[in-house]
């Protein structure tokens, strides 16, 4: 058996992180001498290094808790969940850092970033409308209204989706951002986002390039949009609409060539 000190020396920690972990039931000393002093087994410094691993890879102590606490299969759910939430992290840091070295202080950037750094649920409602810029705005406060009946609190709303035009009208969806639930209104459809980052520029409704420039800012970056693209109606706005493209994947070949990229990728 070891003592705290010897024990603290083994595993790389100091004796006030071990008595931390204790309180918080992550590592309990294997025994207490008769003195009352901790006392440890050389089986559990693996176990204390792994603790120390994944708080330094920023794991919560209360995810610690839980994943100690579950069998293999479990256990590998979680990994699983961690991995992407790092992925997506790290996603998040690569573009910021990129996005950071193109700023110029004398002028600011058109184009922004906008984080969902949790998972999220989107949940679209079926329009129709006659083919006019924002067709679908009228729409936006009458379903969101819908929701707050239904006691579904609305995070972020008014995002639109055009989909098709038949007989002369244009048919498309309204959405709003939710908490992930299981009851929604029927007729609705539910897309559920995990934690994603936005590439998000503000556009005239007549501005048709306002993509490509979105599209030139990230391939210059090494990024592509992939998976969510979405135009959200602003409150109290009538020509203008936010374009919000999805950033989920990295080309490193790309990322290499980026470094040099001039603040003009942020026009």
């Amino acid at each position: 058996m070891l003592t705290i000190s010897q024990f603290a020396d083994r595993c790389g920690l100091s004796p006030s992180a071990l008595r931390f972990y204790e309180r918080r039931g992550l590592l309990v000393p294997s025994a207490r001498r008769e003195n009352g002093y901790r006392a440890y087994a050389p089986g559990q410094v693996a176990e204390a290094r792994f603790i120390s691993s994944l708080r330094a890879a920023g794991i919560s102590l209360s995810a610690i808790r839980e994943f100690l606490r579950q069998d293999s299969r479990a256990r590998e759910q979680l990994l699983t969940g961690w991995r992407q939430d790092l992925s997506a992290r790290l996603l998040s840091l690569q573009l910021a850092d990129q996005y950071l070295r193109g700023l110029e202080a004398s002028s600011g950037p058109r184009v922004h970033l906008e984080h969902w750094n949790e998972p999220s649920m989107l949940v679209w409602f079926p329009v129709s409308a006659p083919p006019v810029p924002l067709a679908f705005r009228a729409a936006v406060p009458m379903r969101k209204k819908e929701l707050e009946r239904r006691g579904i609190p609305v995070l972020t709303s008014g995002y639109v989706r055009t989909l098709d035009i038949q007989d002369g009208q244009l048919r498309g969806e309204v959405g709003f951002r939710i908490k992930p639930r299981r009851r929604l209104p029927p007729g609705t459809r539910r897309q559920d986002v995990p934690p994603t980052l936005f590439a998000t520029l503000e556009c005239a409704v007549r501005d048709e390039p306002a993509a490509h420039r979105v599209f030139r800012f990230l391939a210059e970056l090494g990024f592509r949009p992939d998976g969510v693209h979405l135009e959200r109606y602003l409150p109290g706005v009538s020509d203008r609409y936010l374009l919000m493209l999805s950033v989920q994947r990295l080309r490193p070949e790309a990322t290499s060539e980026a470094g040099g990229s001039s603040p003009g990728a942020l026009g």
